[in-house]
């Protein structure tokens, strides 16, 4: 399971460089928001860069859960399902890793070392 929320943070921090609308990705919206636009892609390489680890504890497990948490709930709210079904390329793929990426990181938890 952690490889699977290491491949979603992946697809989350490839799709912030793809096209959301037609011709702006969410990259390329740094120069309204660009704390914003850099938090987003830090909770998706965070998952990322941990999911790749040998051996992974509760508290980064935790830490998984929180990042892709933090995008669903807080950054994208109600507006997933937009993002999914309306959005381009980008929007789509965000959308599907910060859902898929929250599944997993909590299945992590059942996964037995």
């Amino acid at each position: 399971m952690k490889r699977a929320f290491a491949i979603f943070g992946l697809v989350g921090l490839v799709a912030c460089f793809l096209p959301m609308l037609p011709g702006i990705s969410l990259f390329d919206l740094r120069a309204f928001d660009a704390l914003g636009v850099y938090t987003m892609m830090a909770a998706f390489a965070v998952p990322m860069i941990l999911g790749l680890a040998t051996k992974l504890p509760a508290a980064a497990k935790a830490g998984a859960v929180g990042c892709f948490a933090y995008l669903l709930f807080y950054k994208m709210g109600f507006s997933v399902w937009d993002f999914v079904v309306h959005g381009s390329i980008g929007a789509k793929a965000m959308g599907v890793a910060a859902i898929g990426g929250l599944v997993t990181s909590l299945g992590s938890f059942a996964e037995s070392e």
